[in-house]
């Protein structure tokens, strides 16, 4: 058996409620801007991002350097998995050791 409660509130208390609500789902609809899982990317837009070409994209999926996830015959990447792939080369400084 369910137990039912009621609460009684002003009109206006409701109407607040609601357009809170409302406006924070238009702005989470409309900032696209937080980072999720649906952020994939085609093989030809990750390419660019890298600025490689399509068979080095291949080359380095093949090699496991970027991790690319298949959905029917498309292969598309995680920005997040494009940015792990990118890895900072560190050089000395010449200068600094005379």
């Amino acid at each position: 058996m369910a137990n039912l409660t009621f609460n009684t509130f002003e009109l206006s208390d409701f109407e607040n409620a609601i357009n809170k609500a409302f406006e924070r789902a238009i702005k989470e609809f409309s900032n696209p801007s937080k980072k999720t899982d649906s952020d994939l990317k085609s093989r030809k837009e990750t390419a660019r991002i890298l600025s490689i070409s399509l068979p080095t994209l291949h080359l380095f999926t093949k090699e496991g350097i970027i991790r690319a996830y298949r959905i029917g015959n498309r292969v598309l990447y995680k920005q997040e998995d494009i940015e792990n792939a990118l890895s900072v080369i560190v050089t000395p400084n010449k200068r600094a050791q005379r």
